[in-house]
């Protein structure tokens, strides 16, 4: 093998070789890279099962509140809060309820809850379905303010059920219209409440277990068919005011097992 290469600028062969032999081994090099790595596979993130503020907010005193206004005919409804010092309604915001065939069921378990304001309005008021309401509160403290119709709507044919069990709880029941009946079960002691209906043919039940509780009851039915209050009491120192009024059948039935307490009753034909 000759060189091109001649007169001053002629290269030894052997240092030409070198040469050529190096820019090959440079050029196989760099042919000969390795290859890239794998991506790494993503990290599946943790899916919530709570929401992030809930043992914040858990903790708070107003935790729940519960503000409906409804209206028309065959709703149902179910309200249920688990805590304390949780709220259905309140003076400004009531839980509102109005139409006829109403299934309401409204369920506060835990201290220091309220139902500030439950009204119930059956719009028609010859409806022979009315409204079914069923309230449970279940610990101490709690206190319901319920009124089914007013001075300028009806509320027929309701059905409601009412339970306390705990200590100090109190109720308020106001109901205006036809054929009212409700069922109160109490279990507990230093219980308060209070039942109010006008009209003709109401039903009120009262079963009442444990110590010092207070009640009071009272019926005022505006003509000839008339209501009827029976009250099933055990423990002590209870003490409760009845009066009916109306044309005709007003029934009291009293059964008291009880230590102290003292009977104001008050009927009128």
């Amino acid at each position: 093998m000759k060189s091109s290469l001649k007169g001053n600028g002629v290269f030894p062969r052997k240092l030409y070789a070198i040469l050529l032999l190096s820019g090959m081994v440079t050029m196989g090099s760099a042919m000969a890279q390795s290859a890239p790595a794998l991506p790494t596979a993503p990290t599946v993130p943790t899916l919530l099962t709570v929401s992030p503020n809930a043992v914040s907010a858990l903790s708070e005193s107003t935790t729940n509140s519960v503000f409906i206004d409804q209206s028309g005919a065959n709703p149902t409804v179910n309200m249920t809060q688990i805590g304390s010092g949780n709220k259905m309604g309140s003076a400004s915001t009531p839980v509102y309820l109005r139409g006829t065939s109403q299934n309401i069921v409204g369920i506060q378990s835990g201290n220091n809850n309220i139902i500030s304001n439950l009204q119930i309005v059956n719009s028609d008021s010859g409806s022979s379905v009315g409204a079914s309401v069923t309230i449970q509160q279940i610990g101490n403290s709690n206190t319901a303010d319920i009124a089914c119709g007013d001075s300028t709507s009806k509320c027929d044919k309701l059905d409601m059920n009412y339970r306390f069990t705990g200590d100090n709880n109190s109720m308020i029941f106001r109901g205006t219209g036809t054929s009212i009946t409700s069922h109160v079960d109490v279990s507990g002691n230093g219980n308060a409440f209070n039942i109010a209906v006008t009209g003709n043919g109401h039903s009120q039940i009262v079963d009442v277990s444990g110590n010092n509780n207070t009640f009071n009851l009272t019926q005022a039915s505006t003509g000839a068919s008339g209501s009827s209050i029976v009250i099933a009491q055990t423990g002590t120192g209870t003490t409760y005011n009845v009066q009916q009024s109306g044309s005709v059948d007003n029934v009291l039935n009293i059964h008291s097992v009880a230590n102290g307490g003292s009977f104001n009753i008050l009927q009128r034909n």
